[in-house]
């Protein structure tokens, strides 16, 4: 998988954990809280979804995880840093953050004033 279409963001609890937000785990969440597709973004803004979400991301990266166990690695970082991590599992999951950098690249390279230069 090139570097461009990562869709992981690594959480440092315990040890380096993986945030994935799949299709699987979308799926998980959607049905636990009745959030549409569309509506994610805003239901995470209840910290209690977020952290659910948070719980099926490190769960789908281990399994034998349960919601306690969950809390507890997540009492380990700071809340601030919890929310910026889901948020970019998130933004990473759907893509915005590759399509995001995408832009920002076609920008530049718009904006560069040297011409192209052939060479043979």
């Amino acid at each position: 998988m090139s570097k461009e279409n990562n869709d992981v963001v690594i959480l440092e609890l315990d040890r380096p954990r993986v945030l994935s937000f799949t299709h699987k785990v979308m799926k998980r969440y959607c049905a636990a809280t009745g959030a549409k597709m569309t509506e994610v973004d805003q239901s995470v803004e209840n910290y209690d979804n977020m952290t659910l979400l948070l719980y099926l991301m490190l769960k789908a990266d281990d399994p034998e995880l349960t919601p306690e166990q969950c809390d507890d690695l997540l009492d380990l970082v700071p809340i601030g840093t919890v929310l910026k991590k889901g948020a970019e599992a998130i933004a990473a999951g759907f893509g915005t953050q590759a399509q995001e950098e995408g832009q920002n690249e076609s920008q530049a390279e718009a904006a560069d004033p040297r011409p192209l230069t052939l060479v043979q």
